[in-house]
């Protein structure tokens, strides 16, 4: 992968376009100093394109509306050996998993892990229910201590990201 973060919008359209020339398969996130130059790095190449002054924003207004959320994520997803993380794991077709409910896996129960919701052709099933069957593709977005989503990543044979 590669990630663009100059102080210059333009330098990072033309990092974002020749990295993109010479790998059509790479994965790349640029920073834009300007919100209205997100879509242009997008349309440039780039897979994402972020503004850290609209993050900054958002994550201020969050300290406002909701601080508890907040506070969970700055101590239990940061603190220790047992901190938190929040992972993708992606079903391949020749996943054990694939063609099984969530409920016939008993995820939470093998693992610890939680499935906090299933990306599925770029739509997002939140809390997803007990019954829902798996398909190759899928991306399980499970919350976890480190040891919690190896556990996962070895019952459901996925593979980080994807």
């Amino acid at each position: 992968g590669l990630i663009a973060t100059t102080a210059n919008d333009a330098t990072n359209m033309y990092i974002v376009l020749s990295a993109r020339v010479l790998n059509p398969g790479l994965h790349i996130v640029s920073r834009a100093v300007d919100e209205a130059s997100v879509a242009k790095l997008i349309r440039a190449g780039a897979n994402r394109a972020i503004s850290p002054y609209a993050i900054g924003g958002h994550r201020l207004a969050h300290l406002i509306i909701n601080p508890t959320v907040v506070d969970f994520f700055e101590t239990a997803l940061r603190k220790g050996s047992e901190a938190l993380n929040i992972e993708d794991r992606a079903l391949a077709s020749d996943s054990p998993a694939v063609g099984r409910s969530l409920e016939d896996l008993a995820i939470r129960q093998a693992t610890g892990a939680t499935v906090l919701a299933i990306m599925r052709d770029a739509n997002p099933i939140v809390n997803p229910p007990g019954d829902l069957t798996l398909r190759a593709g899928d991306h399980l977005l499970a919350l976890g201590t480190g040891d919690q989503l190896e556990r996962l990543e070895k019952l459901i044979g996925g593979r980080a990201g994807g």
